[in-house]
């Protein structure tokens, strides 16, 4: 059951769409999308391309602790880089060791060099449960 479940392409549990930023966005823009959609992150964008990530734990360290205005500091300067990604083939079982060794929470799934979804722990545990 398990390893049935491990077995799936990622394309079969990545939430969709992404929220997303543009990297010369205001950090409070991230904020506010985060409040709204109710997540704890957001893939940045430049060019049409996911270029980074933006986590809670980003706005709280690079803008809080470093005293930075969230309506003058842009996403650029604060995301985390470089983003790692999956394709939307690649089985759970990979993702996860690939989170597991990041020490990362969630995994952009993308495809030639396109944003197709995103997989997050949440939507790993409650595929199990």
């Amino acid at each position: 059951m398990m390893s049935a479940f491990l077995d799936k392409p990622a394309k079969e549990i990545m939430s969709t769409p992404v929220v997303t930023v543009l990297f010369s966005d205001p950090v409070i823009s991230a904020v506010n999308k985060m409040i709204t959609h109710d997540i704890g992150a957001v893939v940045v964008m430049m060019g049409g391309q996911p270029v980074g990530i933006i986590t809670e734990r980003d706005i709280l360290k690079r803008v809080v602790l470093e005293e930075r205005n969230p309506r003058t500091t842009m996403c650029q300067d604060v995301m985390s880089k470089p983003l790692i990604t999956i394709r939307p083939d690649t089985p759970l079982s990979e993702a996860i060791s690939i989170m597991r060794k990041n020490g990362i929470r969630r995994l952009p799934v993308v495809e030639r060099g396109e944003l197709r979804g995103i997989i997050t722990e949440k939507d790993i545990i409650r595929k199990i449960i």
